[in-house]
């Protein structure tokens, strides 16, 4: 009896192809991945340039921001008063004595150390730092800088920067 029922069921499936064509994707299905990972992709080639400007730019305003507090620092030690120097790179002004911004480590900008610049006399100071993203009222043919003043202001302001040690703001 128990032979009988054995003879009557199907036989288990062998059959290698059959098994290989149902565990695989179908064309139809792979060119969908295909199509959504490019155009993810896309996007994100497009937005990362921008972010990467964005951080840059951050970084920029905090650089600009502690070059600050070493004129602050400096003033605090020397009377009340700045040091003297004509428009110049801040990067030049800072490092160990003699150097008159004594800092740790002097930040300097992700793309060009030219970038940052500052003039002083020994009442005022004015620093700034060259941006990369523009806001909406600046052509893209002017340049736009991030102002500190020795009077607390700070923002944005067009290019060229010939404004000495008087603040812009």
């Amino acid at each position: 009896m128990i032979k009988e029922n054995l003879r009557l069921s199907s036989p288990p499936n062998t059959n290698h192809q059959t098994l290989i064509t149902k565990l695989g994707f179908t064309l139809i299905e792979l060119l969908i991945v295909i199509a959504v990972l490019g155009g993810l992709a896309a996007i994100f080639m497009t937005s990362y340039p921008g972010a990467q400007k964005k951080a840059r730019d951050s970084i920029r305003r905090s650089d600009i921001k502690q070059y600050q507090t070493a004129m602050e620092v400096y003033a605090n030690k020397n009377n009340g008063q700045y040091f003297t120097v004509a428009a110049t790179n801040i990067v030049t002004q800072c490092g160990s004595a003699p150097r008159p911004l004594v800092l740790p480590s002097c930040p300097d900008d992700p793309k060009s150390p030219a970038h940052y610049r500052m003039a002083s006399s020994t009442l005022q100071y004015v620093l700034w730092g060259q941006l990369e993203i523009l806001d909406d009222t600046v052509s893209p043919a002017q340049i736009q800088y991030f102002v500190v003043c020795s009077t607390g202001e700070s923002g944005l302001k067009r290019g060229p920067d010939s404004w000495g040690t008087n603040c812009p703001i």
